[in-house]
């Protein structure tokens, strides 16, 4: 039993001090305004890096582009906003085992060390803990979808998607951001959390492209 707490005590340490994390937390949340439409174009100052992966998620959702529509004028016109914050220092605490050496020997009776083939035999157990305090650098990703009513210039829908993890690198992140939001864009909702791999095969497609 003790063995088991020890290693499930690496496991904790383990997540909190850099070990490769397989699963992203996103806190995504999404409004509509009423009727949206949904012919739409991507504004021109959006993120070069980034517009393929959202044409693509739009589009299999529905959304169509307005050079395919034959239209002079889309419906509603959309803005992909990211942003990344940071870094900043998160700490945790976690208990560190302590270990205390158990003497023992073989080749003998029990409680007997005394014959010429005996052999002292170590071992360690677990027999108290520390409670210690860590800290890393963290940043804030954040993916914004914007959709304005081009008619009107009012709002029509906003999604975002946001979470916190120990990479700088937005464009790595992106893919995991978007395929978590995917299902909530242009909804009513109001706050919900998302535990996305990061190998999973809609993130990994998606990132190819």
């Amino acid at each position: 039993m003790r063995l088991k707490s020890f290693y499930i005590l690496i496991i904790a340490i383990c997540t909190h001090v850099g070990c490769k994390a397989q699963t992203c937390i996103i806190d995504v949340s999404s409004t509509l305004h009423g009727d949206a439409g949904i012919v739409y174009t991507l504004e021109a100052h959006s993120d070069y890096i980034y517009a393929k992966q959202v044409d693509i998620v739009l589009q299999r959702n529905g959304f169509i582009p307005v050079e395919q529509t034959g239209q002079p004028i889309p419906e509603i016109s959309i803005r992909v906003d990211t942003e990344l914050q940071g870094p900043f220092r998160k700490t945790y605490t976690y208990f560190a085992p302590v270990f205390a050496p158990r003497y023992s020997c073989c080749s003998c009776p029990p409680s007997r060390c005394t014959c010429s083939d005996h052999r002292n035999q170590t071992s360690f157990e677990i027999v108290d803990s520390i409670k210690r305090t860590g800290s890393y650098e963290a940043y804030t990703r954040i993916l914004g979808l914007i959709a304005t009513d081009v008619r009107t210039g009012k709002n029509a829908w906003k999604t975002n998607a946001t979470s916190t993890g120990r990479t700088g690198n937005l464009e790595a992140v992106f893919p995991v951001l978007l395929i978590a939001c995917e299902p909530y864009i242009a909804t009513n909702t109001i706050s919900t959390r998302v535990l996305k791999k990061l190998n999973d095969p809609a993130v990994l497609a998606l990132a190819a492209e």
